[in-house]
């Protein structure tokens, strides 16, 4: 079962994109689309973070991201994507809460 805020990815074209269940609509009594919004994208096994964008997919389209964070435990990359996706609560887990979140957020 699909559930907002799950990481998943999916490809478009030669790059792959993870990021967040952002919202999920009911397309019809059979069918739904998917918000994902795209935090991070791959090509190339480069590794790029971006500006949070949503967009529309199918859930056929989205892939799990299995081991993905397990891989990239460097923790000063996870905190600046919580910084770019807002996520407070992932930033205060991140640093301890010894920073100030309104400092960073300047």
């Amino acid at each position: 079962m699909l559930n907002i805020g799950d990481w998943k990815a999916v490809k478009i074209g030669d790059m792959t994109a993870v990021g967040y269940v952002s919202n999920i609509i009911n397309f019809s009594w059979h069918s739904k689309r998917v918000e994902l919004t795209k935090v991070i994208w791959i090509k190339d096994n480069k590794y790029m973070l971006k500006k949070p964008s949503p967009g529309i997919f199918t859930e056929e389209q989205l892939e799990p991201i299995g081991d993905f964070w397990d891989k990239h435990q460097d923790k000063s990359t996870l905190i600046d994507l919580a910084l770019k996706t807002g996520d407070k609560e992932w930033f205060k887990e991140l640093t301890g809460e010894k920073q100030k979140w309104h400092t960073v957020e300047q």
